[in-house]
């Protein structure tokens, strides 16, 4: 079923999007869905039901592909992650939100074959990439029995976008606005050290991971103490972090470049923007950075 197909969105998504919404899609028919005689056993409709809606949502639009088949096994996941060493142990706080994540890890697959249709997992790590191309993210909820919610968020168009300027020694990012939840100048008191040299801060109670982006990218810095910059927190799918930068220069609505192909992959940003002084600033890759933080960390954001 299609819901919100009257969606417009840019040209250049509709093409970068067709093969992660197939794939979606082909894992949903092949393994979410389970077959008329166990489905009539569980007291469901003999036919499964996958819906495709989609809507806007500020400068976003938003995809999601529901069905309502078996759900993800939160402990087959967990058990195949520890066979093949992508987790050592479980965490101790091990919420579904971060089993799910496991299967966006490269060839991972619960699956007890692929078909020629598809292997639940098997991709989804190519699937994520993909969107992230996009300057989107992917979320997963799944309740086990009741199916699975996979959620695409991907801004409305990839030639421009509004971003918060920060300066960290003499260079230039910019952050999505749209991934910005608040700015901040620490007290001393608010900070804390926990092992293994993280740092945090309390916000109204909350906790948070602090990620100094002059160490990430491992360059000079006007300030070291944390009380004399800025601490600019910033979302992704669901999970927060701050990040630490000398200076908020102010709101740009910023054209998007690639990087050069002779750099490859750069940890933490996903692009450059024409200042509008004609210099080139860095797009800070939040979900990437927070990825970064997870792992270090062991504040579950």
């Amino acid at each position: 079923m299609i819901e919100g197909g009257e969606t417009e969105v840019d040209k250049n998504i509709i093409e970068d999007i067709t093969d992660p919404l197939i794939h979606i899609i082909r894992n949903a028919i092949d393994h979410g869905i389970e077959t008329p005689d166990v489905r009539l056993q569980q007291g469901k409709s003999e036919y499964g039901l996958i819906t495709l809606e989609a809507h806007n949502e500020t400068d976003e639009i938003v995809i999601t592909i529901t069905d309502d088949g078996a759900g993800l096994n939160r402990e087959r996941i967990i058990a195949k992650a520890l066979e093949v060493g992508l987790i050592k142990a479980v965490p101790e706080k091990f919420s579904d939100r971060d089993v799910w994540q496991i299967i966006f890890e490269p060839g991972f697959s619960t699956a007890g074959q692929v078909t020629s249709v598809s292997g639940r997992g098997v991709g989804m790590d190519v699937v994520k990439k993909n969107i992230e191309k996009l300057r989107g993210s992917i979320a997963v909820d799944s309740e086990q029995g009741h199916g699975t919610v996979v959620t695409l968020r991907i801004p409305l168009t990839l030639a421009s976008m509004d971003a918060m300027l920060v300066r960290v020694g003499t260079t230039r990012y910019a952050i999505p606005t749209l991934s910005i939840r608040q700015s901040l100048r620490p007290k001393p008191q608010e900070i804390s050290i926990m092992m293994g040299s993280q740092e945090i801060i309390n916000v109204r109670g909350e906790i948070y991971p602090i990620i100094r982006l002059h160490r990430l990218f491992n360059q000079p810095a006007d300030y070291e103490r944390l009380e004399e910059g800025i601490l600019v927190m910033v979302e992704s799918q669901g999970r927060r972090t701050c990040l630490f930068v000398d200076d908020i220069i102010g709101q740009q609505q910023a054209v998007i470049k690639p990087l050069s192909g002779f750099l490859g992959a750069v940890n933490g940003v996903n692009g450059c923007i024409i200042l509008s002084d004609g210099s080139i600033g860095l797009i800070i890759d939040v979900e990437d950075i927070i990825q970064e933080a997870l792992s270090e960390s062991i504040v579950e954001m």
